[in-house]
């Protein structure tokens, strides 16, 4: 009877043993990822390689070292590995560039041509990363100077972004780049570009430009809308910079610049946790609440309301973490994956019960 209990007390769980819990997330177009605390990765939706079987259910990325931090872009997602090693899954890129070619599949591939990397972002169609030693990297489409290269020519390799040195966060916008410096100063390069508050939307820059700090900073985090950018200070407020066109900057009056362009704080956020934009709207945790601005795609709104200032998502508490693709959005909330929008699949909800007004679980994860 002892050696029974010791063999089943080997192959048996231990009672009361934690279960993996979400510790980041990240969403785009139509599909979304999430990162547990044991280094796996389960990701759903429409994602590029994929054949969508309905109902729709999350699923493991299988083949992937055990991860620490996670990005997903419109083709596709990336995940930076204990070992410094960058692993993508989707739209192969490099590939694709090299044989003329679309190449998609669902089997993590390596980076080739990188340094050890620590964090890294998707934009439109480039990838940043951040190396140990705070260096940038990018790759991939270059019409707006988004790789911040000095030219537009896009990149099969990562290309190391010229002038950048101590860099401890990424954000890769539509076409163009951010980075925090561990000064807490901003750099970004692009289309767009959002340093260059009161420029025209089109005004770009191959190479990095500086963000003032006398107008905002120190920063301790970035996230790069399509023709706006927010920030979280060291201080907790948020601050957001460049068009206001759709309510981005999260104020009625912004601090510098006039109605459609300026920088601004936004609105009753203080003590931000958690930041994320995406092409015309923002959402921060602040104390396990949920609260969102810009234009109305996937909030709460009034009918016809064009423009909207902070307001919370209902139904979400306890939050740690915010993502957002242009028409949804995810929380990680209670150990549970939480999402509310209008992204669906033939005709149906992505996820089943979502609306702008409802958040609902994502089916099939742990």
């Amino acid at each position: 009877m002892r050696l029974i209990s010791a063999v089943l007390a080997l192959a048996l769980p231990a009672s009361g043993a934690a279960a993996a819990e979400v510790i980041d997330i990240d969403v785009a177009e139509a599909h979304g990822c999430a990162l547990y605390d044991d280094g796996a990765v389960w990701c759903w939706g429409d994602f590029p390689g994929t054949e969508l079987e309905l109902p729709f259910s999350a699923w493991p990325v299988d083949g992937l070292p055990a991860a620490k931090t996670i990005a997903t872009g419109r083709f596709g997602a990336c995940a930076v590995d204990h070992g410094g090693d960058l692993w993508c899954w989707g739209f192969d890129l490099q590939r694709s560039l090299r044989n003329d070619d679309f190449t998609m599949t669902l089997e993590p591939f390596r980076i080739d041509g990188l340094p050890r990397v620590k964090a890294v972002d998707l934009g439109f169609v480039h990838y940043c990363a951040i190396s140990i030693a705070g260096e940038v990297w990018c790759w991939g489409d270059n019409p707006c100077g988004e790789l911040g290269c000095g030219d537009r020519e896009p990149r099969v390799d990562p290309t190391r972004v010229l002038y950048v040195l101590g860099a401890r966060a990424v954000s890769a916008g539509v076409n163009n780049t951010c980075v925090v410096l561990w000064s807490g100063q901003l750099s970004c390069w692009g289309s767009d570009n959002p340093t260059m508050v009161g420029k025209p939307f089109i005004y770009e820059s191959s190479e990095p430009l500086l963000f003032d700090m006398d107008a905002a900073g120190p920063f301790r985090t970035v996230s790069n809308g399509r023709n706006f950018a927010c920030g979280i200070l060291t201080s907790g407020e948020v601050t957001c910079f460049g068009s206001n066109i759709m309510g981005q900057i999260g104020t009625e009056e912004p601090r510098l610049g006039e109605g459609w362009s300026g920088i601004g704080e936004v609105d009753g956020i203080t003590k931000a946790e958690d930041l994320d934009t995406s092409y015309f709207n923002a959402c921060a945790v602040q104390g396990g609440k949920v609260i969102c601005w810009g234009a109305p795609l996937f909030t709460p709104v009034e009918v016809g309301e064009m423009a909207q200032l902070p307001k919370e998502v209902p139904g979400i508490e306890g939050a740690t973490r915010v993502a957002l693709g242009p028409v949804f959005g995810c929380a990680v909330t209670g150990g549970r994956v939480m999402c509310w929008g209008t992204a669906e699949l033939f005709g149906s909800p992505l996820i089943k019960g979502m609306t702008p007004n409802q958040a609902a679980p994502v089916p099939g994860l742990p």
